[in-house]
């Protein structure tokens, strides 16, 4: 008899804590499952920023097309500008606002698909930074050739001034914010590309 008890005893006993782990486990699991319905999306490194869409009028779209139109030919002046500069100095410059040219064809290209750039911090250069490459604008080339350079410069400053007028224009017909943040950035880094231009005219008495 008392062996019987023993083994009921026994038997309850292995059966509680069968069920207690079988409970613990049932819980564990519901808590898992709801915790990665509740739990946000973990934002990792490579997760992309997503573009803001906009809704263009047709006057909107219209002056797009035309920034678009003009950074094209910016690109392939100043590409030409760089094959046929005769200083060294003056090419690297040329090749540098080329691909500055081409970001804002990009960047154009893609605002009238209606998608909004990611905000980036670009700045231009500070004063300081700016006055020290000044120092060393000073050109190689000969007196011919300063004065082929002199007319590259010359029909570039001129394509950067028209062009930041069209800039103008355009951020105070766009009815969107952000748009015209955008837009008036790209604006002024147009200036800046003119600045530099001037500054090297100078630096050689080419400018008048």
């Amino acid at each position: 008899i008392r062996q019987r008890v023993r083994r009921r005893i026994f038997y309850f006993c292995a059966g509680a804590v069968h069920i207690r782990g079988r409970a613990r486990h049932t819980i564990t699991r519901r808590m898992r499952r709801r915790a990665g319905r509740t739990a946000p999306p973990a934002a990792g490194p490579t997760q992309k920023k997503e573009r803001m869409r906009m809704t263009l009028t047709k006057k909107e779209q219209g002056l797009l097309k035309d920034l678009q139109n003009e950074e094209k030919l910016c690109v392939e002046k100043y590409r030409k500008a760089a094959e046929n500069a005769c200083d060294a100095k003056l090419q690297h410059i040329f090749e540098k606002i080329e691909k500055a040219e081409q970001s804002h064809y990009d960047t154009v290209t893609g605002m009238l698909a209606g998608t909004l750039p990611a905000q980036q911090g670009q700045q231009s250069k500070g004063q300081a930074s700016r006055q020290k490459a000044e120092k060393d604008l000073k050109s190689t080339a000969s007196r011919a050739e300063k004065q082929r350079d002199a007319y590259l410069l010359s029909d570039l400053l001129g394509t950067e001034k028209y062009v930041s007028g069209v800039y103008n224009t355009a951020v105070f017909e766009f009815s969107d914010a952000k748009a015209r943040q955008v837009l008036a950035a790209i604006q002024q880094q147009e200036q800046e590309h003119g600045k530099q231009l001037s500054d090297y005219m100078q630096a050689n008495n080419m400018y008048c």
